[in-house]
């Protein structure tokens, strides 16, 4: 009769909804401060509340300004997982459990700046140009050959941390302190939208960067999660729920296999 019923406890344990709680950092359009962007929480906030609403679990996010501490935090096993960043080893991140499936891909590389300093389509070797390049600390560069003139030319790169990144970056643009953001080109058109002072110039010899979830290699729970976003995204492309939610953001579904 004891095993019996310490069977069915364990079944139960098995079966009980559990509350999963995410870090994310603004970096919009991929997580947003709702507050700021008319309702909107970010690709990735509303790509993990659609996968959690057909289970029986629940979500909740916390806020943590500096990517480089979130990346800390989850390491240590103080949160669940990490809503968004992009991965620095093609579709995994190097100490870190990832899922197999990214929640999206870009491609190339760009840059904003006030429209003096567009180039439609620009190259590597284009950036001599500019006196002040703005990129974020401890990002790794996809394209070898950016990261290789980035390398030989710390003089002109400008490193940005810590909280509210974006807001600096518009302000640091504005002002002149740099010529050129360098960021995703799905980032900068959106902020473009926002801030029609700026303009965004792309080169499309960049590599492909995977984004997607963060989670702790040693924590227990971090391989079911995994799972969950699997099975969840491969759910969300199938019935076109991803390629909406991504729409919303304006970005196409790049791993849809028709792009």
């Amino acid at each position: 009769m004891i095993g019996v019923l310490l069977f069915c406890s364990l079944c139960q344990s098995k079966l009980r909804a559990e509350n999963y709680e995410f870090i994310w950092n603004p970096y919009c359009p991929y997580t947003c401060d709702a507050h700021l962007e008319n309702g909107k929480e970010g690709v990735a906030i509303d790509i993990i509340k659609a996968v959690f609403k057909e289970s029986k679990h629940s979500v909740s996010f916390t806020r943590v300004d500096s990517w480089l501490r979130a990346k800390r935090l989850i390491k240590s096993g103080f949160s669940d997982g990490m809503a968004f960043t992009f991965y620095q080893h093609g579709q995994t991140e190097q100490g870190f459990l990832t899922p197999k499936s990214p929640m999206l891909m870009v491609k190339g590389f760009a840059y904003l700046s006030l429209k003096k300093n567009q180039i439609p389509s620009f190259k590597t070797v284009d950036l001599g140009r500019f006196n002040a390049i703005g990129n974020y600390y401890g990002a790794v560069n996809s394209n070898s050959r950016l990261a290789r003139y980035l390398a030989e030319n710390p003089h002109k790169v400008i490193y940005v941390t810590g909280a509210n990144i974006l807001e600096r970056v518009r302000e640091m643009l504005t002002i002149g302190r740099i010529d050129i953001w360098l960021d995703s080109a799905d980032l900068l058109h959106y902020m473009a939208t926002k801030y029609p002072q700026f303009s965004v110039s792309e080169s499309l010899a960049g590599n492909k960067e995977y984004g997607g979830m963060l989670f702790a290699l040693d924590k227990p729970k971090s391989k079911e999660l995994a799972v969950i976003m699997d099975n969840g995204i491969e759910r969300l492309r199938k019935s076109g729920e991803l390629e909406k939610i991504l729409t919303k953001y304006g970005m196409p579904d790049r791993l849809a296999g028709n792009i």
